[in-house]
């Protein structure tokens, strides 16, 4: 299982599900919007995150907090409509 978090432009990370709209330093664990695989994620973003100019990269955390992929809007500073993404930490 899989969940997203958003980056700002300011460079707050926000944990999609998370009951309070604050910014997060740690993941908390058994809280957010669980995914149940990458593809899903994915799909998800390009979905939600379309018209949300203030984020401009996501990243996909497992079970333990730890990052699996990110994804990035391509064009410049981050404005473009598509993403791009590249797996790993």
């Amino acid at each position: 299982m899989y969940r997203i978090l958003a980056v700002s432009i300011r460079g707050h990370r926000y944990l999609e599900g998370n009951p309070t709209p604050h910014p997060i330093t740690e993941v908390p664990p058994g809280v957010g919007t669980r995914f149940p695989s990458l593809t899903a994620v994915e799909q998800h973003v390009q979905r939600e995150y379309r018209n949300l100019s203030v984020v401009w990269r996501v990243e996909v955390i497992d079970e333990h907090g730890e990052v699996v992929s990110r994804g990035t809007r391509d064009g410049v500073n981050g404005t473009g409509s598509r993403w791009v993404w590249q797996s790993g930490a």
